[in-house]
């Protein structure tokens, strides 16, 4: 392992550190998406039950003191709930867009530059092998065809270093990317009962 570290040179040090930053945001990734997780299937019935009676103030209360993203986004709502209804819908609108989607994506870029970056590094470390190698042999001759055999697999790791940081990251990366699209096709639907609801309780209260 030493002697490989030692051919992989710094950029082999590089794709390490790459895999450790990328280890360290895919964990804090899960624990931000486990947080932003919400059972609909619980919540939403207290929700609309509450809505449909009028009770705002307890369906605030329930949107407080459930976990997610999304009972967070509807409490916005109805902490608007003497405006229009078009005004919500917009305020929701802009919660959505502005607050609760970026705090998914976030560090998914560091993620996609990692993955695309880290094979880059691996030819990188191998073409600098392969330019080091072939000097030596312009200094000392093929005298010894096994080196020379040795010194291109220990250049070649480097490349493969890249490619075992960058495979599992660009899965990790596109298994985020779906939870978001799902999250977000979770949270317009969400809204929409919402907002259905909420110009309902205004009809029968004017």
């Amino acid at each position: 392992m030493s002697e490989i570290l030692a051919a992989g040179g710094t950029t082999l040090y590089v794709i390490i550190f790459c895999s450790v930053v990328a280890l360290g945001f895919t964990i804090e990734r899960f624990i931000s998406f486990r947080q932003a997780k919400c059972n609909l299937e619980t919540f939403l019935p207290d929700l609309e039950s509450s809505l449909k009676l009028g009770k705002w103030d307890d369906a605030l209360q329930h949107c407080q003191k459930s976990r997610g993203l999304i009972p967070r986004i509807l409490s916005v709502g109805l902490k608007h709930k003497d405006e229009s209804v078009e005004d919500i819908r917009l305020i929701l609108i802009d919660e959505v867009q502005i607050n609760a989607l970026p705090s998914l994506n976030k560090n998914l870029d560091i993620l996609s530059t990692i993955a695309k970056g880290a094979p880059m590094l691996g030819l990188l470390g191998t073409v600098l092998g392969m330019i080091q190698m072939f000097e030596v042999i312009a200094a000392a001759g093929l005298g010894d065809p096994q080196k020379m055999a040795n010194g291109i697999r220990l250049a070649l790791f480097t490349t493969a270093a890249g490619m075992m940081v960058a495979i599992p990251v660009i899965f990790v990366h596109a298994y985020f990317k779906t939870r978001i699209r799902n999250f977000e096709r979770d949270t317009y639907n969400c809204l929409t009962k919402f907002i259905r609801l909420v110009r309902r309780r205004k009809e029968v209260s004017s």
